[in-house]
């Protein structure tokens, strides 16, 4: 597909990356609020259905290997675009296999789903902060508030799924149609943006909200970047900015991956009450999204990030602790307004020089991916001898690795201690 000669607007370059994130959200969503009618499906024990979640990870963190050439060879726009049409094959292919008892062949499909799904998402992390950069405005919560929003509107279609006892595979099929619909709309407004070195000064930008400063200028997209020397993985600084979006997107993995089955297996809950306790956590996580914007330009990254920590963390506790259904319900939400920001907020300061954007971007994903490595199979290890609830707990040591750590995302220009944008 041929770049654009002109560029569209910002305002509407935003709007055609939202969709993007909401269409990638509703995917995945729908994979996970069918997790435990697979589980069903295959009869398969938490540490099984913890190696076909590995899988799948695996396949993510080999395509986020990847994904920093690769945005680069193509360009975002086009990297959302076959990463979308990867996602559209191998999960509905993956769901099939399972389905009918083949599942070395279904996690291998995974795996291929996660490689593409990894790399589509760098990609649209990084247009997203280019048109960020190009509206002059922090809107990468909002952006990831879309993918929330995709996945709230996918536990709701996979609970009417359940009830109606319609087959996985049918279900993810008729979904991922919907997807790859959406994307061919959503790409004709994102151009194919590279992050390149500006020849004068960046366009000054209110840099209490954090925007990514990348040129948002595609005429200037095939000049050869500078600084090719540069490795951020020796860059101290993206390293504990990435540690800090691995512990809460560790925290957001969790939720998604086994909250569902945790309350399913110790609460006594349903398989469509589970899963609506999982929408509770990402209608939390969209709202906060949503007014994530002007919590960041209140209160700076650093604030944010503690006080996300501190709420994921209690809830965590209080999940354990309170054992009625309604409290479940409260908990859920309170871990979804803790997870929310993390992850967009390390985007965004992997993203602070404009000229290592896309390898910082690409480094801090890798290093949150990781969480989606390690996360499920650890977490079905100690389920196994735990129970999943109690498996949860040593979270708590990661998010207080965030509250101390949470000062290397501060933005460039801001002080210390400083909690409003005068």
């Amino acid at each position: 597909m041929a770049a654009q000669d002109s560029p569209p607007s910002p305002s509407r370059w935003t709007f055609g990356v939202l969709i993007v994130f909401t269409m990638f959200g509703f995917g995945f969503g729908n994979w996970l609020a069918r997790i435990p009618a697979v589980r069903d499906r295959l009869d398969a024990s938490t540490f099984e259905m913890s190696v076909i979640g590995l899988t799948l990870a695996a396949g993510s963190l080999l395509g986020l290997v990847f994904a920093g050439r690769t945005v680069t060879w193509l360009g975002p726009r086009q990297s959302i675009l076959y990463g979308a049409l990867g996602q559209a094959l191998f999960m509905p292919l993956g769901a099939t296999l399972l389905w009918f008892g083949m599942p070395i062949p279904g996690m291998l499909a995974l795996a291929c789903f996660g490689f593409f799904f990894s790399t589509s998402d760098v990609a649209m992390n990084v247009s997203g902060a280019a048109a960020e950069r190009a509206l002059g405005k922090s809107r990468m919560p909002i952006l990831h508030g879309g993918y929330s929003f995709g996945g709230v509107s996918a536990m709701g279609v996979g609970a009417l799924a359940e009830m109606l006892k319609i087959p996985v595979p049918v279900h993810l099929a008729a979904v991922f149609i919907v997807i790859i619909a959406g994307v061919l709309v959503a790409i004709r407004s994102i151009p194919g943006v590279e992050p390149v070195e500006p020849a004068a000064e960046p366009v000054p930008v209110n840099t209490n909200t954090g925007p990514i400063q990348l040129l948002a200028n595609p005429a200037a997209e095939t000049a050869p970047p500078k600084h090719t020397s540069y490795n951020p993985w020796r860059d101290p600084r993206i390293i504990v900015i990435g540690f800090v979006a691995m512990s809460l997107s560790l925290t957001e993995g969790t939720a998604t991956d086994w909250l569902p089955l945790a309350l399913a297996d110790h609460r006594g809950f349903s398989n469509s009450a589970a899963a609506l306790a999982l929408g509770v956590f990402f209608v939390a996580m969209l709202t906060t999204r949503a007014a994530g914007s002007w919590l960041l330009e209140r209160f700076g990254r650093v604030w944010i990030l503690r006080a996300s920590a501190i709420t994921a963390g209690a809830s965590i506790v209080l999940i354990n602790v309170l054992p009625f259904s309604w409290a479940a319900y409260i908990c859920a939400g309170l871990w979804g307004v803790g997870s929310a920001l993390g992850f967009p907020i390390g985007i965004s300061a992997a993203a602070d020089d404009p000229t290592k954007a896309v390898r910082g971007v690409a480094t801090v994903s890798a290093i949150a991916y990781a969480a989606f490595l390690v996360g499920p199979m650890a977490i079905g290890l100690l389920g196994e001898h735990l129970g999943l609830l109690n498996a949860f707990l040593p979270l708590v040591a990661f998010l207080i690795f965030v509250v101390f750590a949470a000062g290397a995302a501060r933005e460039p220009g801001r002080q210390a201690g400083s909690t409003t944008t005068g």
